[in-house]
């Protein structure tokens, strides 16, 4: 039995991860640290858990014998946590912020998360970087174009984001207003978001040769969670010759599937499941991807990676059945 340990309590990411561990079969939840919470029990937080297991936040932080250990902070809190605690030889860290996202893995030792990417690098390393929501969204469905070099001309992007994707991470300065949550749909930081970057040095890496513009709008509507992605670019391929390159890729990762008909959000909300769905119009290529931002946007794309980091089945303790009604 592994043992991990969180640090923060803040947003529903912690939430879903702490759901996900304390019922993961192969791993034991030793510890949450947030001193500011210290004695509270973490049912108070997430009332949603009050079946689970009991634990109580802590200001001890106890890391020697920890296996792994997720970071679900801010970035300036991240790297004042790095560099205030020498962590243990060994122990494994899964960090949520953007601090070192693309980052150089020499200077820096994390490397990026993405698993339909990195699966062989994530298998070997000792610190990983979970992508962003929206990243993961349009990176993921692209990344079968990118090996084989299709990616040659702008891609116009829209994603919407449930309510949710606003506090799963909360900045510490900001509160809870009721037009986050409710009878609202708007746009975040269209055609600049800071996504875009991480979304194009993914593709880089995977064809040297993307020089693109991603042209990204993204939204957040006016339901819980999920991100529902649709995107186009020009590919002048038959669309049958694409299914094939998505097909093969996709066979061998657990998460990733592709559907005969436009997904609906529902349909992968609370797993950690991408459905992709592909169509020609001419000779431009429309695809169209659901996937949750708490699970395969955050809390489950960390589980996954810690399964690989540990050498476990990739799908342990993520075999969830959509919540559709």
């Amino acid at each position: 039995m592994y043992k991990v340990g969180i640090v923060g309590s803040e947003g529903y990411v912690v939430g879903e991860l702490y759901n996900l561990l304390i019922q993961h079969p192969d791993v034991h939840l030793e510890m949450i640290y947030a001193p500011h919470r210290a004695g509270m029990r973490v049912a108070e937080i997430f009332n949603d858990l009050n079946s689970m297991r009991e634990l109580i936040f802590t200001d001890q932080l106890e890391l020697e014998g920890l296996d792994v250990l997720f970071l679900c902070m801010q970035s300036a809190a991240t790297k004042e946590f790095l560099g205030t605690f020498e962590l243990p030889k060994g122990l494994k860290v899964i960090d949520f912020s953007q601090a070192f996202r693309h980052t150089n893995p020499e200077e820096t030792g994390f490397i990026y998360g993405l698993p339909e990417a990195k699966r062989r690098t994530i298998l070997s390393a000792d610190r990983v970087s979970v992508p962003g929501a929206f990243a993961s969204a349009i990176q993921t469905p692209l990344i079968p174009l990118a090996k084989h070099l299709l990616l040659n001309s702008d891609i116009h992007a829209c994603s919407v984001a449930g309510k949710t994707e606003a506090l799963a991470r909360p900045h510490p300065t900001v509160g809870i207003t009721y037009d986050m949550l409710f009878d609202n749909f708007h746009v975040i930081k269209p055609l600049e978001h800071h996504h875009i970057g991480e979304i194009a040095s993914t593709l880089r890496e995977m064809q040297n040769s993307f020089d693109s513009e991603i042209v990204l709008i993204p939204m957040r509507g006016d339901f819980t969670r999920g991100v529902y992605t649709a995107m186009y670019l020009d590919c002048p391929v038959s669309l049958e010759s694409i299914k094939e390159m998505y097909e093969s890729h996709f066979d061998d990762h657990s998460f990733v599937h592709i559907v005969d008909s436009y997904p609906d959000v529902r349909d992968t909300v609370n797993t950690n499941e991408m459905h992709i769905h592909l169509s020609k119009h001419g000779d431009r290529l429309l695809i169209v991807s659901t996937m949750d931002n708490l699970m395969k946007g955050a809390a489950g794309t960390a589980v996954h990676i810690m399964n690989l980091m540990l050498g476990l089945v990739e799908t342990t303790g993520l075999n969830v059945k959509p919540s559709v009604f």
